[in-house]
């Protein structure tokens, strides 16, 4: 049996137990990732939901455990896995708005890009290397108790993949790939913490007649919270309810939802927001914010910035939150 099978099945096994775990951590991000990726509605039921992090831990653990035919039906089900993965992430890269796959719960930056097509492949391949060593008569541990030089062989490989990791890891500086609860693209300070003025980008939008909106021509007559969201994305479909009272509760801040879709698309997709929507279809503005999907960002009547930008459910309603306590502090310190 040549040793070097181990790894693509280690592999495999380290990847669906972490995935298996931090999905466990995070289920929001599962169903979020239901919704985003546009998983068939016959897959979408909470128990399958709940029961897939679950499903991955015990292939991760039998991948290690099984030998021969025992591991010959563990991977082929692994190899199945992987290719529904790399099925649904291959359909969302094609998407024209960025999409999550919460592949990893709220694990790091989980967007599907090219990249993630090309470790769902890798992983594919993978899973497929590991039937080999099922049909060898072989297994990880059984290897592992036979040949004892193997663990040596396997602590050399796994020293060289975490060296390579940490040497090609770079910290994204992209405001957009916030996840949810992480603000990001934060207003500088001066020495004191004090905000610095910030021009709002200049930025374009439409109204539900299709008419051009321009915000310096809107904000001086009072400040606007711009809410932008994406009908189909599931954590947008966790914001989108408290619209209409956050444009009560936060008076006389204009609140608006910005839509990533053109506005005759309004009646088809969430027609309870009519008149407080405004629509960004090919995302400009929104990039020009730096803001994902959800986010939101405050624009005050001088035309600056005053808040945000800030990403994800969590993060756009506790942006909210501190608006409208501001709000309150300011109405009891002008009754005084």
């Amino acid at each position: 049996m040549p040793s070097a099978l181990l790894l693509p099945v280690l592999t495999c096994a380290v990847v669906l137990l972490v995935s298996g775990v931090a999905k466990l951590r995070d289920p929001d991000a599962v169903d979020t990732a239901f919704v985003d990726l546009d998983v068939p509605a016959g897959l979408r039921h909470p128990l399958l939901r709940r029961a897939l992090p679950w499903v991955e831990i015990a292939l991760g653990v039998w991948l290690v455990l099984a030998t021969g035919s025992a591991l010959v039906v563990v991977a082929a089900l692994t190899l199945g896995l992987f290719l529904a993965y790399l099925w649904l992430v291959v359909r969302a890269v094609r998407m024209p708005e960025a999409v999550d796959c919460g592949c990893f719960g709220a694990l790091g930056d989980t967007r599907v890009t090219a990249v993630t097509v090309w470790r769902n492949i890798a992983l594919v391949a993978s899973a497929a290397l590991s039937l080999a060593l099922g049909l060898s008569g072989s297994g990880v541990l059984a290897a592992l108790l036979e040949d004892p030089s193997l663990w040596g062989w396997l602590a050399t490989a796994a020293l060289a993949a975490a060296v390579t990791g940490l040497v090609l890891y770079r910290p994204t500086a992209d405001p957009v790939t916030a996840v949810d609860g992480v603000v990001t693209g934060e207003l500088p300070v001066d020495d004191d913490g004090d905000y610095l003025p910030t021009p709002a980008p200049v930025a374009q939008l439409l109204d539900e007649a299709g008419a051009l909106v321009l915000l310096s021509r809107e904000t001086p007559a009072a400040a606007h919270l711009l809410i932008f969201l994406n009908p189909g994305c599931g954590s947008c479909e966790a914001v989108k309810p408290f619209v209409a009272q956050w444009s009560q509760d936060l008076a006389p801040v204009t609140v608006r939802a910005v839509l990533m879709v053109a506005p005759a698309a309004l009646t088809s997709t969430w027609p309870d927001l009519s008149g407080l929507a405004w629509f960004d279809p090919n995302g400009v503005a929104r990039r020009a914010f730096g803001c994902a999907t959800p986010g939101a960002v405050l624009i005050g009547t001088d035309g600056n910035l005053a808040g945000g930008p800030v990403n994800g459910a969590q993060a756009v309603t506790e942006f909210v939150d501190e608006i409208a306590e501001q709000l309150r502090a300011a109405h009891v310190t002008g009754a005084r």
